[in-house]
């Protein structure tokens, strides 16, 4: 039988797990009943580890800011992630079908009987709010609605969007902006808005009636507080009057939403403790024009996102509910501004400095100030450009033509605050990226704080072997060394360390969100702990939705998190500044047909700034081997009690989704440990051992 069908076999029996910890003092082994080992199949084939650490020997320092995290305006990443608003297309934007009514709305009741002359739609440009689209120069659109009176008609005319999920605990907020033609043909009568359950002749939540409807544009708002839960509900705007009138910018959201963002998705984020959060992008960043996210939400354009599937995207969450949000979950922020692409300037992204870090008498900071921040608000982190270096996104341009050009921004930046870091585009993963460094630093270099560098790695480029696939953090930690003399080679006096802004696998999601991609994470993790010198800031791409690599999966009404997200949380709740000589002896991982040797354990040792804590991450990458591991701690003692968070699951594809929200979820237990301590380490788990010293 091979490791692998033993250890699948051995899952199915197991129902209970226990680790033994060694005490030196005790000269005993002391069982502990572990929770998160209970299914987890450790009772297959075992091996010996150990773990040395030097408490005494300091050989490097971590950066506070290593953990960050990463959103882009991609899919569902901020409107519906993060953005608490319900309704797609509020604005009516998108291209309309032959009722009139844009993608996501729909005819109420329904088309199965002929209502052309009894309510009609119309996508118009005659009147709209705003009337004029900023982002492309051209008129924006409204919805016309067009009653008559006729002796048949169902007594139910309107429109309705469905797909909403509603709680009964749960207060909603909305309007509609309604504007009324100033001739004999104009509206009368009232609007009634609904939540209701999505089926024929279904039944209502919760209703309010909106009155007196005259005159130009004006925003008429509602509360519906639902007096049942469903996940399939609608929003259903009824008209019982005759006339003409005009709709834009509907709105839904739930009451508890905190500055537009969804409660219980921020939280997810705030306990990851992230450093900072990069945004608008990726390579979005490329196409965004920042004075299309400020001033009143319903004012501002929607625009077609063309690096993500030309997805109809509206500017809700702009620079200002950015950075209300960042400060709210204790991160701060790292703007990436559009170096040359579709039509961006030098210019442009001054101004945007100016209106985050103005004072309120400079013209751009005036406008902050009249959007209701007075105060500055002392952004430093400023990354000039997005992956500049590659065709897929605008403004792509040769090393040479990309330095200069950042060049110009960062002068123009500078010039507005001279306080800021600014971010530079490098490469760490492509064939000329030594070329491209070299030309860029050689330019921009001393204009620039960071260099910003994405690490990404396929299941192609690793031959589909799991060894190679763990070895790679090892490779990036090497290129990173590489980078750093090259650095100091060419800016011996003016050190630029790396920001690896982008990181994670480009694999199935059974793979990213399993505990193989934990443990991939985790050595990820070990190689920037181990590259201090070097590396600066990380954030795995993405936090949010995006794709299927992002850690939070946010549905329209549920979250789950993914093994990823509890590798990296473990992580960054447990820093420490000192890094400490480690050595790992440990088995290889043995896998048939490999070409590549790397050890199945691999870890990283630190110590906290107040020098009272040391925090050991590990993770054994063997998919069947648990290992039975030695710690030992040279240069001081620590307290007989220890604390273990271990992350596992029943198998290498163990993950959480939708349906198992917490079927790998870490677990904390208090263990024995002195200068030396034994305990077992899971196939596939990620473990951070917290040692206090006496």
């Amino acid at each position: 039988m091979s490791r692998g069908n033993f250890y699948t076999e051995q899952v199915a029996r197991l129902r209970y797990a226990s680790i033994l910890i060694y005490c030196r003092h005790c000269s005993m082994a002391v069982p502990f009943l572990l929770c998160a080992f209970a299914a987890s199949g450790q009772t297959g084939q075992s091996s010996s580890a150990t773990i040395t650490v030097d408490v005494n020997q300091v050989v490097g320092h971590e950066n506070p800011n290593l953990y960050g995290a990463f959103m882009e305006m991609m899919a569902w990443d901020v409107k519906y992630g993060l953005y608490a608003e319900m309704l797609h297309d509020r604005s009516f934007e998108e291209p309309a079908d032959s009722l009139g009514l844009p993608r996501g709305w729909s005819l109420e009741p329904d088309e199965r009987n002929d209502s052309a002359g009894v309510i009609h739609f119309a996508q118009t440009t005659d009147a709209a709010y705003p009337a004029t689209n900023e982002a492309t120069g051209k008129p924006e659109h409204s919805l016309s609605v067009t009653l008559t009176a006729q002796d048949t008609f169902d007594t139910r005319r309107g429109l309705s969007q469905g797909n909403l999920s509603v709680r009964q605990d749960t207060e909603y907020v909305g309007y509609l902006w309604l504007k009324v033609p100033d001739h004999p043909k104009r509206y009368s009568g009232t609007i009634t808005v609904a939540l209701e359950e999505d089926t024929t002749g279904g039944a209502s939540y919760a209703s309010a009636r909106i009155q007196n409807i005259a005159g130009d544009w004006k925003k008429y708002e509602f509360r519906l507080h639902p007096t049942s839960s469903d996940r399939h509900a609608k929003l259903s705007i009824l008209f019982d009057g005759t006339g003409s009138l005009w709709m834009d910018d509907a709105s839904l959201m739930p009451a508890d939403a905190v500055g537009g963002a969804r409660p219980e998705v921020m939280n997810k984020i705030r306990q990851l403790r992230p450093s900072f959060v990069r945004w608008p992008g990726g390579n979005v960043a490329q196409d965004y024009h920042w004075e299309w996210g400020i001033g009143p939400r319903d004012q501002r354009p929607a625009w077609t996102n063309v690096s993500w599937s030309n997805a109809m995207e509206p500017s809700d969450f702009g620079t200002d509910e950015y950075i209300e949000f960042c400060r709210r979950i204790g991160a701060q922020p790292s703007i990436t501004v559009n170096v040359e692409g579709a039509g961006a300037t030098a210019e442009e992204a001054a101004h945007w400095v100016e209106y985050v870090n103005g004072p309120s008498t400079s013209k751009y900071g005036s406008m902050r100030a009249a959007n209701g921040h007075l105060e500055p608000y002392h952004v430093t982190l400023w990354e000039l450009g997005n992956e500049v270096y590659g065709d897929w996104v605008r403004g792509h341009a040769d090393a040479e033509t990309y330095a200069k050009n950042a060049k110009r921004y960062a002068e123009a930046m500078r010039a507005v605050d001279p306080s800021i870091q600014l971010i530079a585009v490098g490469e760490s993963s492509m064939s000329d990226a030594k070329q491209w460094n070299s030309a860029v630093l050689r330019i921009l270099g001393k204009d620039v704080d960071y260099l910003a560098v994405h690490d990404y790695t396929s299941r192609s480029e690793n031959q589909n072997s799991r060894t190679t696939l763990m070895a790679r953090p090892l490779a990036f930690e090497a290129r990173y060394k590489e980078m750093h003399t090259l650095i100091q080679q060419l800016l011996p006096d003016h050190p630029v360390p790396f920001v690896v802004n982008e990181w994670n696998l480009f694999y199935p999601s059974t793979v990213i969100q399993s505990m193989e991609g934990a443990v991939f994470a985790s050595r990820m993790m070990n190689a920037f702990e181990r590259s201090g010198e070097q590396v600066s800031m990380t954030s795995i791409s993405d936090l949010l939705d995006g794709w299927v690599g992002g850690i939070i999966q946010a549905s329209r009404d549920q979250v789950y998190v993914t093994a990823q997200y509890y590798a990296i949380r473990m992580y960054s709740s447990h820093f420490g500044k000192d890094r400490l000589a480690t050595t790992v002896e440990s088995p290889n991982l043995d896998e048939a047909g490999s070409k590549q040797t790397v050890t199945a354990l691999d870890a990283v040792a630190t110590r906290s700034e107040d020098g009272k804590s040391v925090f050991i991450k590990l993770s054994n990458a063997d998919p069947a081997l648990s290992l039975r591991t030695t710690i030992v701690l040279r240069g001081k003692r620590a307290n007989a009690e220890a604390e273990e968070t271990l992350l596992t699951g029943p198998r290498p594809d163990s993950r959480n989704d939708f349906a198992q929200p917490n079927a790998v979820h870490p677990a904390t237990t208090t263990t024995h440990c002195d200068e030396t301590c034994s305990l077992q380490i899971p196939p596939d788990s990620v473990a951070v051992l917290t040692l206090r010293l006496r």
